[in-house]
Parts: structure tokens; sequence; C-alpha cells
């Protein structure tokens, strides 16, 4: 007893290795919770992994060539537009399983693989918001249990689908970015953002426009900082590289559908039952907001009106109104803020053009530019009311944080024990069988669901506990302070 007791309390010094264990445990649920195939996207991103390992890339019209037995199949080949850096990494996993006869086992590794990357979304949001915060800052650490607990990210890596991979590469870039705001161009940022301004454009098509701004950002802090040359220098050096090696991609794109993105409104509206609306519907339907920068709701049980209120608005809205002046300082300071945030604007708005021809929204959409709306979130949680603000002196981060953990894991537990099959939830109390035939791992998933529930309420406790004992300047952590906390300026 006494060593396990030891063993936990070595554990809640370690915040941030905690919330990734936390991300590829509720990755773990989503992949196990769900049965195969019951999706179309993900058979077909699936099948695009396939060919490509056997040296080609899929054609929209030639439909799916990877077709599992008893799955639900595609009409047409609707991820063929992505550009091919995923599947990439996907091939070698998915290619000999699937040769060999095993589909189920091939979409299992894959849907594996995306639980991984779910730790490294989380080590990546949390490197790039200390970028975002002054030194020996406490937030990152609230940063990166706020992104490990995202239902979201957890749905997308459990299932085999391209934007969480995207996402890493888009949040990188934007790090690399703020990063510049604070130190200037160096060269080995110069080599950063060259690196993973091509890995968006071979990652993801929106990943590129939200690489763009980073870009942009990147750029205009170089400038402010008097780094004319290196300036240029980088913007030609994107161009080229980008240009040569993913414009042989989009030139494809154009090549065979009349457009350099390569997506097929026309055929979706005419087949899927889509309607197109015009931009301004979009913006104004409730919905649009409800839904797209909800990326803490698990549903169907819990409301997702309640989802959006409880878990982002108010914690974000917080999170705003204590630091709001941070985008009021000069441009240098401003920027490491500001850079993440026009990302995140630009994302929405591309969201909503997307919508216009009658696209979903979708929260999964917004993962590339989600650094902003994570670390606002995680700062409206980690406040603590002073002495000068006495009528929130009952916003303490020692209960809002698991008040806030508590909603996820109620929220996660009736998506579990809902019953309801499909990519939208889990199979675990109705028979685990689906009209296509290929059941879910219901009890494995609970397994993996008690672990990752025990991994969440270590990793609360770990970052409450990094909230209350704040680190020192030489690294050692101080007794609790007794009185009421003083507030920090600026971001914390």
């Amino acid at each position: 007893m006494r060593h396990t007791i030891d063993a936990v309390r070595l554990l809640v010094r370690h915040p941030v290795r905690l919330s990734v264990a936390v991300a590829v445990a509720l990755a773990t649920v989503q992949l196990l919770a769900v049965a195969p195939f019951t999706a179309g996207d993900e058979v077909a991103h699936l099948d695009y992994a396939w060919q490509v390992w056997h040296g080609g890339l899929p054609v929209f019209e030639d439909g799916l060539q990877l077709r599992p037995e008893h799955a639900w199949i595609p009409a047409v080949q609707w991820t063929s537009q992505h550009p091919p850096l995923f599947y990439l990494v996907l091939a070698p996993v998915v290619g000999p399983l699937a040769d060999a006869g095993h589909a189920v086992g091939a979409m299992y590794a894959a849907r594996a693989l995306g639980a991984l990357l779910a730790g490294v979304f989380v080590l990546v949001t949390t490197w790039a918001a200390r970028g975002m915060v002054r030194e020996g800052s406490r937030l990152p650490a609230v940063v990166a249990f706020v992104t490990a607990c995202s239902a979201v990210v957890a749905q997308t890596a459990g299932t085999v689908l391209n934007d969480l991979f995207a996402a890493v590469w888009t949040t990188a870039l934007l790090g690399l970015a703020v990063r510049v705001a604070r130190r200037g161009l160096t060269w080995p940022l110069f080599a950063g953002l060259v690196g993973t301004a091509t890995a968006c454009a071979l990652a993801r098509t929106s990943s590129l426009i939200v690489a763009a701004v980073g870009l942009a950002g990147a750029a205009l802090a170089a400038l402010a900082h008097r780094q004319v040359a290196r300036t240029a220098a980088l913007t030609g050096t994107v161009v080229v590289v980008v240009a040569a090696a993913s414009g042989w991609f989009y030139l494809r794109n154009l090549r065979l559908t009349g457009s350099v993105t390569g997506g097929h409104p026309d055929w979706a509206l005419e087949n899927q039952g889509r309607h197109a609306r015009s931009l301004l519907r979009v913006a104004i339907d409730p919905v649009t907001w409800d839904r797209l920068p909800n990326l803490w709701w698990w549903g169907p049980v819990v409301p997702r009106p309640v989802g959006t209120v409880l878990l982002m608005a108010v914690p974000l809205v917080v999170g705003i109104v204590v630091h709001h002046r941070v985008l009021r300082r000069p441009l240098l300071a401003a920027l490491p803020v500001a850079v993440p945030v026009a990302a995140c604007v630009v994302a929405a708005a591309v969201q909503l053009a997307y919508a216009t021809s009658g696209g979903g929204i979708y929260p999964r959409y917004l993962l590339p530019a989600a650094l902003p709306l994570v670390a606002g979130v995680a700062a409206g949680l980690a406040h603590r009311a002073g002495r000068t603000r006495r009528w929130a002196r009952w916003w303490l981060p020692e209960w809002v944080l698991p008040g806030w953990t508590a909603v996820i894991v109620v929220d996660l537990v009736t998506w579990l024990v809902s019953g309801r099959g499909g990519s939208a939830g889990a199979a675990m109390t109705s028979p685990p069988t689906t009209p296509l035939g290929y059941p879910a791992h219901t009890g494995a998933a609970w397994v993996a669901a008690s672990i990752a529930l025990g991994l969440v309420a270590l990793a609360c406790a770990a970052v409450v506990r990094t909230l209350v004992r704040p680190p020192r300047a030489d690294g050692a952590a101080p007794a609790t302070p007794r009185g009421p906390a003083r507030r920090s300026p600026g971001l914390r």
C-alpha cells in the first residue's frame, strides 16, 4: 500500500506526461468502442493508404480498390483530393495486413497509430503554448491536460482520419512562428518553418491555409525585429520548397477535377442530400457556433449545448476577460498570441465557406488551428481570482478544474453506456454487432475506459498540484501558499 501511494505521488509530479497518457488512453477507448467500417470516410482513408502501398494514388471516379467484406463502401473515392503524406506514413502499416487478407486488422493497426499520434499532438500543443507565455508559466501544463481531454482529439485519433496528423504539423508551425516573435528569426527556426510548411502542404489542403497565416505572422515578426534579408530569404525558400515538394499533387488535382483543392461539391449536392446555403446563413446559424469550436463533447447523450457552455464557452470567456490586455501590447509582445488567434479565425472562415456548398460542420476541421482555443480554455481554468475581484473569489482552479473534468468524465461514461453504434457513438450495452457484421470490442473498451478514467483523475490531480504549488525559478517546488494568490499580469 505504501509503495502504491509513493508511486501515485511520483506520478502527479509529471502532469504533461500523464496528459500524454490520457490522450492515448482515450483514443484507445474510441478505437475499441466503435465497430469497424461503420463510416465511409474510414474505409476510404484506408483504401488510399493501401493504394499508396501499391505505388498508386486514388481517383475519385474509380471508387475504392480495397473493399473489405461486409464493410460499407462509398460509391466514389471521396478522399482522393487529399495530399499523400499521411497515407505514406500509414501505408507500411496497412499494406501488408490488407494484402494478407486482414483488412479489419489493418484498420485497427491504423487506429492504433492514430492513438499514439494523440499523445504526440498533446506534446506539440504544449510546446507551442510555451511559446505564447512567459518563461516559467504554469499554463502549458493546463494546456496539455485540456488538449488530452478533448473528445474530438480522441475520436479523430481513434478513427482512420487525417485531421489530427495535419493538426500536429500546423500546431508545430504556429509554435515556431510565436518563437520568431519572441526571439527573432534564427536559422534553426528558419529551417523548422520551411520543413513544417512543406509537411502542411503535403498533409491536408486546409492545413496549408493555416500554415500560410503562421508564416505571414513569422514574417511580420521577423520584420519587426528588423531582419529584412532573412524575411525575404524565408519567403522565397518556402515558396520554392513547398512548390517543389507538393506542387505536382495540386496540379494533379487541377488536371483531374478542374480545381486545385480537388473537391466535388456538385456530386455531393446531387448524391448526398446536401443543400447549398449562403455564407450569411451559415454564419448566423446557432448550430454552427454550437458545434464547430466544441472540442470537448463526446455525446450523444449529454446535450451538445450543455457541453459547449460548460466545457468551452465559460472557461474561454474567463480566459479572455482575464488576459484581454495581451493583444493591446506593442507588436512584438502581442504577436505570440495574435498569430495563433488569426490562424484560428481564418480556419473558421474556411470552414464556413466549405459549409456553403453543403459541407458538414465538424469540430475536427478546427483542430489544425485549435491552439488559441485550447490555450484560452486552459487560461480560464487556471485563473485564480485575487483580492481585487471580490465577486469572483469562488473561481479557484482547485475546484473549477476538477469540476470541469467531472463533466468530461460524465459525458464520456454516458457515451459509452448509451449503446449507440456507429462512428458517432459506442456499442457498449447493446449487442456488440453492427448491420455490417463487424463487432466492437466491448469488453476491451471497458477495460481501456477504466484505465483512461484513472489516468484522467491522476492527471487532473497533477495539474491542480502544479497550479497550487507553482515551481520556483530554480526548479524547486515551494510549499503551498496559505493566503490567496495575487494576480500576475498577462498570460501566466
